[in-house]
Order: structure tokens, then C-alpha cells, then sequence
């Protein structure tokens, strides 16, 4: 007899709060329509949520999803969920921490309706956007005005800068400007308990939004990389830079590719960029000599984007998963390697000079130059980098599997030698579960955020097979031993723990002393009645009493793998 299929029951809001949250944002726009939940919370990384899925816990699905339009109606859902102590999660992305791991029936209120950029300020250089903005709306806008944000990530539709403010911000061009959270001048965010939290200038009367600073604490850095659970982002305003690229960016007449015609080979081909901008690409003979340069590059002060793109080189710029493969067996592209944007900002000789000086440094070093004359197949090959460094237009492709782990180490350059041999440390424990997991182990890994060498940030990454529990289990193995990593060798907080996600906040004392008492305090200002992100937020005594003790006793078992002191 075949056994039974268990089921997964949607939990559902009592009906008063249902009732409520409708009165706030109208019948069209709540769901507790299975589907339209399901549709609402889907994210894209974190295995957790995808094991429950496979072992069909019900915790993880949201009990409704609610889309508010204006900022009145999120602060009015808070305070419905503080009055009932329903537990709400922000949802902008979905790339990370997004569903619920309460056992109550749990909100999503999924901000897709906010999506205006309000308004461009040409005189101050700032643009203040609703929290759904993306990227690409507001480099278009801007870019009319002679104006650019700085950079752009390589999901420039997927990524919007409220979440990019909660999480880290990361862009190719962070060379010159810095990474997204040293671009930002002021927030508006709704409170856990309902309150509106404005940083900087904004929050005097009259002074105008114009600086990031306010008087009193700085509440702002209070807030930053929370992950969603200090409250909800409902306005938030960005530094603008000169842009030289003219008011329109050239896009194939076709426009953006399809799922349809996606194969073509023209979207994999875009020109060199734009006379104002140009692209260098080096290779070298070993990871020092690579660093070497790179760290003299820095401290050049020229250009404005270096990075070194390991692993990502072939998931971005090959066609089809098989051709990923493939090209990483035969080590296709070069194994330690970097690219340069270099931008006439101040002369149109500036490009000029500026390439005389990176071809020195990595001459000096012993690095060469990608050329028509030295490997032009590979230099071919790189082409859909060519405006996506800059500003992504010829649509977003990715040729890997799941993306269910992350080590983003932070620290000076040098440590990504720190960082590969860690990762290739964590490869022999676990054993890989894709051959571009050896990314960062046989080769460079992605090395970005440089700001001029001072501050530097790496990523190594897992691809297990997203239906196979057993790959996704063995991915968040990785992760874990990641976070122990990074507290034994001193690497800066990952940006996916030691924030207030637990359980990393409670179970790495490293990230600061006692921090995680300090962030409890936090907690019962602004979140007094414990709605914001369940699970994700610090955990209160209480709660860390009742957090699982396996889950506790694998964190410990990766402490220990590091030679740390286990936490009870």
C-alpha cells in the first residue's frame, strides 16, 4: 500500500485581523488565495526554507499576502499586526530570510505597488525613491539628466535599493564611489511597533533632505543591513554622480531579450562600451601576482571599477548551463584574472593616461593584457561584461543551479588568500556538489567592493540541485562553516549573519561582546511586541531556550571544526 501523501495546510489569519487589513488596502489587493501566496513570497536563496519545503512544513508558508500602496497604508498594516501580535515579513526581492518561521499564521507585506521614483534632485545630486525601485528605473531617469547612481549590480532589475539598503549593496564600480551604503543620504522606514523612523537632515523641520546626518544617535547606521527586521524601508533617498554617457544608453533595437529569442546570439555580444568608458581586461600567472596588482591599482587612484570575477566569468557569459560546465573543466578563462573601468570624468585624455598607468602595473607584476592579438576568444567571450559593468541592458542570465549559499568575508585585500584557503578547506570537508564550487578554490574568487584596497569584499558560492534535499543540506553545511570562518579569522561581519540573524547573532560572541544583549535591548524599543521577523530578529532568552537543539548542536560542530569554544 503506497503511504499516504502528506498534505501541507495553509494556516489562516483570524478573521477580525483579516478584516482589518482588508479595510486598509482594499479587497484587490490581499490574497490568501494558496497560489497568489505561494507567487508572493518566493525567494531565491536560503536552503532552510527549501528543506521545509520538502518535508512539506507548513511553517514556512505565509498565512496571507497584503500590497499596500502608500506609506500611510504600511504604517496603518503595522500597527494592525501590533494590536493582534500578528508577525509580519517585509518582502521587496526575495532574495534572502523571507519566509516565516513562526508557527502563527504570518503576513507578507510584499511592497511591489511602491514603485515611483518620487523624485530627482539635480541641484543637491539625489534621487528619493518608493522601495520598490529598481536599479535600471533609476539609472534611466537619472542618466536623462546627465546623473547616474554609481553603479549597478548584476541583477539590476531583480535588486531594489531599499532591500540593497537592508542587506549590503554591491555594484562593479565601487572603485570610485563606494559600495551602495556609503551612497545613501536618508531613509524613511515604518517601525516594527508602527512608528516612522526619518534619518539624516530630513527629520529637522525645514532643513531639507540633503545630508546624512541628523542630530542625536545615528539611527540610520542603527538600521543598515538589518535584513529586514529593524521595520520596513518606505522611502529612501541616494546620492547621484555625473554621468559621460550621454542621455540614452544603447540598447540592441530589439530591446531587452526575451525567453523567446533569449538564444540569440546577438544579446550575448553587446559593442565595447561607449567612448567616455572603457574595459581592460588582465590575466596573471598566480593569485599573488593578481592581488599585487590590483592593491597597486588601488592606490593608483585611477579608475573606477576593478574586479576580479573568478567562477562568475563563465556562469555570465556562457549561453547554456552545459557551456558553463565546460568551459570551467577546460579552465577557458584565465584562472587569475581582473577587469579595469576606466571613464573620462574630468578630460577626454584621462582614459588615455589612466590605461598607460594599469598597463605598467600589470606589466610590473606580470600580468597581460586580453587583446586581439592575446587571446581574443576569451576577450570575445567576455563581451556581455562590456555595458553591464556599467549599466546592466541586455538582460539578466545566470547559467547555475540553486544559489544556496553565500560567504561574503569582508576585510583588507590580502585576506582573499584568507578566503581561498579557507574554501578549499571547507571543499575537502563537505566535498563539492558542483565543479563551480571549485570557483574561489582553483581560481580567484570574486573579489569586489574594493574602495581604493582599504575595504575589500569576497564571495565563494554553492550550486546544489534545488530538488535534491541531501545537496541543499550539505550547502548550508558550507554555510555554516562559513560564519565560523569568518569570526575565527577576523573577516568582518558576513553580510548573511552576525547582523541580527539568528541564530548567528547569538551563537558568534565573536562579532562583538555580548552583542547579542545589546541588540535584545534594541529589540524592546522598537519591536515590543515581537512581530517583526520572527526568528529572524535576536532572539530573546525565551526564545533562544526554545530554538532547537540540533540546529544548535550543528552550529557547534562548526565552531568546533574551527577550533572555537562551543555556545551553550
Amino acid at each position: 500500500m503506497s503511504e499516504t501523501k502528506k498534505k501541507v495546510l495553509q494556516k489562516k489569519l483570524p478573521r477580525p485581523v483579516y478584516a482589518a487589513l482588508k479595510n486598509v488596502v482594499g479587497e484587490q489587493w490581499i490574497y490568501e488565495q494558496r497560489s497568489v501566496v505561494e507567487t508572493y513570497s518566493k525567494m531565491s536563496i536560503e536552503g532552510a526554507s527549501f528543506l521545509k519545503k520538502h518535508e512539506k512544513d507548513p511553517h514556512v508558508l505565509p498565512a496571507c499576502a497584503v500590497l499596500p500602496g502608500t506609506i500611510d497604508e504600511v504604517q496603518a498594516l503595522v500597527k494592525i499586526c501590533n494590536r493582534y501580535q500578528v508577525p509580519f515579513i517585509p518582502f521587496t526581492n526575495g532574495q534572502v530570510f523571507c519566509n516565516p518561521t513562526s508557527q502563527e499564521p504570518t503576513l507578507i507585506i510584499h511592497l511591489s505597488r511602491m514603485n515611483r521614483v518620487i523624485a530627482i534632485d539635480t541641484q543637491n545630486m539625489s534621487a528619493t525613491l518608493e522601495p520598490y525601485v529598481d536599479y535600471a528605473q533609476l539609472q534611466a531617469e537619472a542618466m536623462k539628466r546627465g546623473l547616474w547612481n554609481g553603479g549597478t549590480p548584476l541583477a539590476t532589475t531583480l535588486c531594489k535599493l531599499s532591500s540593497q539598503f537592508a542587506f549590503a549593496g554591491l555594484w562593479q564600480t565601487d572603485l570610485k564611489y563606494g559600495l551602495f551604503n556609503r551612497n545613501i543620504v536618508s531613509v524613511k522606514m515604518v517601525l516594527p511597533d508602527g512608528d516612522i523612523l526619518e534619518t539624516g537632515s530630513r527629520c529637522m523641520p525645514r532643513a531639507g533632505d540633503f545630508w546624512e546626518y541628523g542630530p542625536g544617535p545615528d539611527l540610520m547606521g542603527l538600521q543598515r543591513s538589518g535584513l529586514g527586521t529593524n521595520g520596513i524601508v518606505v522611502e529612501i533617498t541616494v546620492k547621484l554622480h555625473a554621468w559621460t554617457g550621454g542621455e540614452s544608453f544603447p540598447e540592441l533595437a530589439a530591446g531587452r531579450p526575451s525567453l523567446i529569442d533569449v538564444h540569440d546570439e546577438k544579446y550575448d555580444n553587446p559593442p565595447e562600451p561607449l567612448k567616455n568608458h572603457k574595459l581592460l581586461w588582465a590575466e596573471f600567472k598566480d593569485f599573488e601576482s593578481q592581488l599585487r596588482a590590483m592593491r597597486e591599482i588601488c592606490h593608483s587612484g585611477v579608475a573606477i571599477g576593478l574586479n576580479a570575477t573568478g567562477v562568475y566569468s563563465a556562469f555570465y557569459c556562457s549561453p547554456t548551463q552545459d557551456v558553463t560546465i565546460k568551459r570551467c573543466k577546460e579552465h577557458f578563462f584565465p584562472d587569475w584574472n581582473c577587469y579595469v573601468i576606466l571613464v573620462n570624468t574630468t578630460s577626454d585624455k584621462q582614459i588615455a593616461y589612466e590605461e598607460q598607468v594599469v598597463r605598467q602595473i600589470i606589466a610590473e607584476a606580470g600580468g597581460t593584457i586580453l587583446s586581439t592579438e592575446y587571446k581574443p576568444e576569451v576577450l570575445e567571450a567576455l563581451q556581455p561584461w562590456n555595458y553591464d559593468c556599467i549599466r546592466h541592458c541586455h538582460g539578466y542570465r545566470m547559467n547555475r543551479k540553486f544559489y544556496a549559499n553565500a560567504w561574503l568575508p569582508v576585510g583588507p585585500l590580502d585576506s582573499a588568500l584568507t578566503v581561498s584557503r579557507e574554501w578549499k578547506k571547507a571543499l575537502d570537508t563537505f566535498g563539492e556538489l558542483d565543479i563551480t564550487d571549485r570557483g574561489g578554490a582553483d581560481d580567484t574568487p570574486f573579489v569586489y567592493a574594493l574602495q581604493r584596497g582599504h575595504f575589500c569584499l569576497f564571495e565563494t558560492d554553492n550550486y546544489p540541485d534545488p530538488v535534491l534535499p541531501d545537496e541543499i543540506r550539505r550547502a548550508m553545511g558550507f554555510g555554516l562553516y562559513g560564519a565560523a570562518v569568518v569570526a575565527k579569522n577576523n573577516l568582518g561581519p558576513q553580510l548573511m549573519a552576525f547582523v541580527n540573524v539568528e541564530p548567528f547573532t547569538t551563537m558568534y560572541p565573536e562579532a562583538g561582546p555580548n552583542a547579542h544583549l545589546f541588540m535584545r535591548k534594541i529589540r524592546k524599543v522598537f519591536d515590543p511586541n515581537n512581530v517583526a521577523s520572527p526568528g529572524r530578529q535576536v532572539f530573546t532568552e525565551d526564545e533562544w531556550q526554545q530554538f532547537p537543539g540540533e540546529i544548535k548542536a550543528v552550529v557547534n560542530k562548526m565552531r568546533e571544526l574551527n577550533g572555537m569554544q562551543p555556545v551553550m
